[in-house]
């Protein structure tokens, strides 16, 4: 497992991007909040039924630099990390869960999170904003940051069970 090489990337995006000082409060907020802070690659992503028909989505990340791990971070050690959400896509209906980020298989993603063992509906302190893209150019190798710009908003339920 990588370690710390995105954390001097966002340390540097925010300091040269010219933050207003309340945005860089927000992320100072976000990241007191995640027990996990990692950079990684989505590898896959599955939706499911809950035992209580809960519908939610795992993410599966990997190539994983972690930046933050407090005691409580349960997936510090894995090769893989596994987030769960709120929310998807299963047998052709959607349930979506407001001020969640979507996330792209092959994307890597610089990723703050709640990580304690418990099951959170959305478990990016922060929602959209506690996720940010990393862009690497095909041409020099460079790596550049981005907010996700595609983010859940409204949150609506396809009527009858899935």
């Amino acid at each position: 497992m990588k370690k710390l090489s995105s954390a001097f990337l966002l340390l540097l995006f925010l300091a040269t991007a010219g933050m207003a000082q309340p945005e860089a409060r927000v992320y100072d907020s976000i990241a007191k909040y995640s027990d996990l802070v990692f950079s990684g690659t989505v590898i896959s992503q599955r939706s499911f039924l809950r035992s209580d028909s809960t519908l939610f989505t795992e993410t599966v990340f990997n190539d994983i630099e972690v930046v933050k791990s407090e005691n409580a971070s349960r997936s510090v050690n894995d090769p893989e990390i596994r987030i769960k959400h709120a929310g998807g896509t299963l047998n052709g209906k959607t349930v979506m869960t407001p001020d969640i980020p979507e996330l792209a298989v092959g994307k890597r993603y610089f990723v703050f999170v709640k990580d304690d063992g418990v099951f959170h509906s959305n478990p990016f302190p922060g929602g959209c904003k506690a996720v940010i893209e990393i862009s690497k150019d095909s041409r020099t190798g460079g790596e550049s940051l981005s907010p996700v710009s595609s983010c859940r908003s409204v949150a609506f339920a396809p009527g009858k069970g899935l």
